[in-house]
């Protein structure tokens, strides 16, 4: 690629990014409907025709913000999954907290909105996340079981199968504006009950102290 192309491209991305960001920030605080795009184009300082050039509607820009979301998620996940520094009950624990942190941004005016505007960004996350997690989790649950941290007369498949009807129930927009309950406790409590079943005897005493030693938000430093 020469340098006029770069210099072209460049100024796009930047300003997508930016788009992103601000649109993320404002649909996670006050939720989809009560952000207009002429309200975010005076915000970045743009033109609503430079805006709309990058996402035609804001419908498409929320799908955008939620895709990049998702991703960004799982990348964190991924990194302390392998991070081979800690053994895997407090990898585990480090995780489930990065997840509740990570989730705790998306505001209740929001999750209501998806349900009630943005049926279909929904429907990818979850398609995301059935995709995903056993790719991740079941990497960690074999590992486990190879390092005796992990029950080996489960099976994997089975184990992941549990984390999926959980996380199929609990953490939906419905159910996360109907529990009365922070983000981070319900999480905290559910992976508590499901690991408490998976985990050997000295892995979930390890597990349990990780878990309850880590902070409700992990340390903006990582």
């Amino acid at each position: 690629m020469n340098v006029s192309s770069v210099s072209s491209i460049e100024p796009s991305l930047l300003a997508r990014q930016r788009i992103l960001a601000l649109a993320r920030q404002r649909f996670f605080r006050e939720g989809y409907a009560r952000v207009t795009m002429d309200a975010l184009a005076r915000q970045l300082g743009m033109s609503k025709k430079t805006l709309y050039q990058h996402f035609p509607t804001k419908a498409t820009l929320a799908a955008a913000v939620m895709e990049d979301f998702r991703t960004e998620v799982i990348d964190r996940v991924q990194r302390i999954l392998e991070d081979r520094t800690d053994a895997l009950p407090t990898r585990l624990a480090r995780a489930f907290v990065e997840v509740a942190h990570q989730l705790q941004q998306l505001g209740r005016p929001f999750l209501e909105d998806l349900v009630r505007y943005l049926p279909d960004v929904w429907t990818e996350t979850e398609r995301f996340r059935s995709r995903m997690l056993p790719r991740l989790l079941g990497h960690a649950l074999r590992e486990g079981q190879a390092a005796g941290c992990i029950r080996s007369d489960l099976p994997v498949a089975v184990m992941i199968e549990g984390f999926l009807a959980v996380a199929q129930r609990l953490l939906t927009p419905s159910a996360l504006t109907r529990l009365p309950y922070a983000l981070p406790e319900l999480i905290r409590w559910v992976v508590g009950m499901l690991f408490a079943g998976l985990l050997t005897d000295a892995a979930r005493t390890e597990f349990h102290n990780a878990f309850a030693a880590l902070p409700p938000h992990p340390d903006p430093r990582r």
